[in-house]
């Protein structure tokens, strides 16, 4: 009878299987696990500003968050395929709104561009917002729809909170984080500091990490073959082809008929709509994503 393997031999040899395959070496005919290290960049810039690498205690900080997210290969193909779909658009606003393409990476960060996700202190959707700074930055939140949900809407309010950020604080850096720990945190900590740098200011510890993940994710997305992840292009995730209409409903509408109308399911409106809550719409304007084609069909349908 064969001698089965533990559990947890089991285990280390399945993760050992999904690291990239030149973590493979042969020494002197013997087997042996080798993992690569992987060196930092001399000169290293997140949001057009120089992070000052020539300092210990922050190489040793960016270090870390590349370790954890580098040895995370399900997070990180996950990562790959979402930004296919994803960084597009937000390259195309960052560029129309003259801000810096690396605030692209802290949806990549908060979220891991999961829609629905949820933290502990209840901050929604792919930018994570409390519902606070979402009713203050127009996003509409109660129990018919949450726009922390819909891509769109919630990435022009989070461009709108950063640029409201940088203009308190003058720094891309102490303005990411503050997107972090909020701004009068970030205020009472540079006026008790006597600070102006994010590099040189104590913070909550989460917050001190919080820009090393983000640059971590900027390297590895800026280049992942480097790092051993080859995800061919047809294995990304394209965007979601849809159009959209406005429907100016007179009265509660079942999601549904939308959907009939529209020749699809109630599944395929909600997950192109994810800010809808409910099973029906009270009367109101509203601009829905429907399946590409069938928009004048919804609009004819609802007059």
């Amino acid at each position: 009878m064969k001698r089965s393997l533990s559990a947890g031999r089991a285990f280390f040899l399945f993760v050992l299987c999904l690291l990239p395959c030149h973590l493979w070496a042969t020494e002197v005919g013997e087997s042996r696990w080798s993992i690569p290290i992987f060196s930092l960049p001399r000169e290293f810039y997140l949001f057009g500003e120089r992070v000052p690498l020539e300092r210990m205690e922050v190489r040793e900080s960016l270090d870390q968050a590349l370790v954890s997210a580098v040895y995370n290969p399900s997070q990180v193909i996950l990562w790959i395929k979402r930004a296919h779909r994803y960084f597009p658009y937000l390259e195309k606003r960052l560029k129309e709104r003259g801000l810096p393409e690396d605030l692209k990476y802290i949806a990549v960060v908060e979220s891991s561009f999961r829609t629905y996700a949820v933290s502990s202190a209840n901050a929604v959707g792919p930018w994570q917002f409390i519902k606070s700074t979402a009713l203050k930055y127009n996003l509409r939140v109660d129990k018919w729809i949450d726009e922390r949900l819909n891509f769109e809407k919630a990435t022009e309010a989070a461009l709108n909170y950063l640029t409201d950020l940088y203009g308190m604080f003058n720094s891309w850096n102490l303005a990411v984080a503050a997107y972090n720990c909020g701004e009068n945190k970030m205020s009472l900590s540079l006026s008790r500091q006597q600070s102006g740098s994010y590099f040189d200011t104590d913070l909550p510890l989460e917050t001190e990490m919080y820009n090393f993940r983000i640059m971590a994710a900027k390297m590895i997305l800026s280049q992942p073959e480097a790092y051993g992840y080859k995800v061919p292009p047809a294995h990304r995730y394209p965007p979601v082809a849809a159009e959209t209409v406005e429907l100016n409903l007179k009265a509660e509408t079942p999601i549904l008929a939308i959907a009939q109308a529209a020749g699809t399911t109630f599944k395929v409106i909600r997950e192109m709509n994810p800010e809808i809550l409910r099973y029906e719409l009270p009367p109101g304007t509203y601009r829905l994503k429907v399946p590409p084609g069938t928009g004048t069909k919804v609009k004819a349908a609802f007059p």
